[in-house]
């Protein structure tokens, strides 16, 4: 693999972690700057959403933290395997595990669950986006958290003194 497409693979492989990073800190401009205006994407059981505002208004954590239904989650990116990569366009497959943990109010359970990103690139304004995203849910199950962190307390956390 020539010097070009290493530099692209990094690229694309951040991309994707920005985008765990962007959803479990709350930062929408993160996740936003991950897609292409005109992004299509199909979760597992919702249907399809097309262009970056359906996308964002979408997304199931966001809504879920706005409404005090989840105190935080975690996504944890395992497996990334490239499947094509040229100049103008890359296929990704990325595994995932999250985790999401309600308010104590809601449940005493958290859900775990075993993700696929199936995931489309192009260049957009000199950088790789996502542009076509099927995210599969392959295996969940609940579990009994012994200690979460609300996301105020992970996010003050992170910020230098």
């Amino acid at each position: 693999m020539d010097v070009e497409k290493l530099a692209s693979r990094v690229q694309i492989q951040d991309v994707l972690a920005r985008y765990f990073r962007g959803i479990d800190s709350v930062d929408k401009s993160l996740v936003r700057s991950c897609f292409t205006d005109d992004v299509k994407v199909l979760y597992d059981g919702r249907p399809p959403q097309e262009g970056i505002e359906a996308v964002m208004e979408s997304l199931l954590t966001f809504q879920r933290l706005r409404r005090d239904e989840m105190q935080i989650t975690m996504h944890f990116m395992g497996n990334f395997n490239l499947l094509h990569l040229d100049e103008s366009s890359a296929e990704t497959e990325t595994y995932a595990i999250a985790f999401m943990v309600p308010p104590k109010t809601i449940s005493e359970r958290m859900a775990v669950r075993g993700l696929r990103y199936l995931d489309q690139l192009r260049p957009t304004h000199g950088e790789w986006r996502i542009a076509q995203r099927r995210h599969t849910l392959d295996w969940s199950f609940d579990a009994e958290p012994t200690f979460a962190s609300s996301l105020a307390q992970r996010l003050s956390a992170g910020t230098p003194s």
